[in-house]
Order: C-alpha cells, then sequence, then structure tokens
C-alpha cells in the first residue's frame, strides 16, 4: 500500500469525528515517511486511531487491495464503505457477531475490566448495540455473503448465512430473535429495491 502525505492530512482534517472534536491542527503531528505514519509529540486518542484505521482502509480500497476489517458497525458509514467497496467490483463478506440483549455486553464488559481491559458506558453499549441491529439489514444487502452468529452463550452460533441478500439458509430451526428480525427487515428492503 502506497501512502501519502497530502492524502492524509486531506483525509484526516476533513474527517467528520476530527471536525466534531476540533482536532484538524494535530495533523500536523502525523507524518508520513515510506509506508509508515510515524506520530510525535502528541497524546493520542480513540478518535485519531479511528481516522488512521479509516484512512487506510480507504486507502486500501482505492488500490484494488484485498483486506479485511473490524467494526462495531454502529455508524452508518461502515455500511457505506461496504456498499462502497460492493460498487468498485468487491466480493464483500460480512461475518456479523450479535447477543440476545445488550445486557449480555454489558456483563462481559464488567468481566474484562476486572480484568484489566477498557471500560465502555452501559448507555454506550446499549446505544450501539440498537444502532449495529438497525444497520444490519442494510448491511446484509450490501454484501455477497453475509454470516450471522449469536454469540449469547459460551460460544457464537453460526445462526444463518445469506448469499446476494436473498438466498437465506438457516442453520437451526429455531434463530433468535435479534437474527429473525434481522432476516424479515432485509425481506422488507429486498422487497421495496
Amino acid at each position: 500500500m502506497s501512502l501519502d502525505q497530502q492524502a492524509f492530512q486531506d483525509f484526516f482534517t476533513s474527517h467528520p469525528l476530527i471536525v466534531r472534536e476540533q482536532l484538524g491542527a494535530q495533523a500536523e503531528h502525523f507524518t508520513v515517511v515510506g509506508q509508515s505514519l510515524m506520530i510525535d509529540a502528541i497524546q493520542i486518542n480513540s478518535y485519531h486511531s479511528s481516522v488512521v484505521a479509516d484512512f487506510i482502509r480507504h486507502q486500501l480500497l482505492e488500490q484494488a487491495a484485498s483486506f479485511t476489517f473490524e467494526t462495531v458497525m454502529s455508524d452508518r458509514s461502515k455500511v457505506d464503505f461496504i456498499k462502497k467497496a460492493r460498487s468498485l467490483g468487491y466480493r464483500t463478506y460480512l461475518y456479523f457477531v450479535s447477543t440476545e440483549a445488550p445486557e449480555i455486553n454489558i456483563n462481559r464488559v464488567a468481566i474484562r475490566v476486572g480484568e484489566g481491559g477498557h471500560d465502555v458506558k452501559p448507555e454506550t453499549i446499549r446505544a450501539r448495540y440498537h444502532r449495529c441491529l438497525a444497520l444490519l439489514p442494510e448491511a446484509i444487502q450490501a454484501s455477497s455473503r453475509a454470516y450471522l452468529f449469536d454469540n449469547s452463550g459460551a460460544e457464537a452460533e453460526l445462526e444463518v448465512e445469506i448469499t446476494d441478500a436473498l438466498a437465506v439458509e438457516y442453520k437451526f430451526d429455531d434463530v433468535t430473535e435479534w437474527c429473525s428480525s434481522a432476516i424479515d427487515a432485509l425481506d422488507q428492503l429486498v422487497t421495496h429495491s
């Protein structure tokens, strides 16, 4: 992957997160050296990390590279990115993992914090949970293949496999409510497209 200083500066300073948090002036602390991004004299935060990851994803897309990325998918921009990739000829694969309720995730974060991991506020977890499930049907529609896993129990289980938003293969007779709702919403989306 080739990187360009001006492309990074433009991407960074115009990114919605950077604009919203008024961090544009910090772009001067990021320097492209060959295929590396050097950062000096600045305390890195989650906004910086998110924007750098987003820049790399967009660069890989523009350079027609094969790649994978992981996201909470609680923001429409991730679905838009999948749509853009598909429009550019990419075969896109969605591996979506959820639980039956946000409280499961809240409890797991509490365990992680107890083991020294980072915290996320319960209200943030709840909001992200509902946003990502609301975006799921559209993400499935934008994907060549989608695999929906339920991770409510001790191990994640593949519940449904969907090809081109049309062929739905259930792995169990009875799937979780979130999964069933996503398929119902996908059917509505496809019917009205």
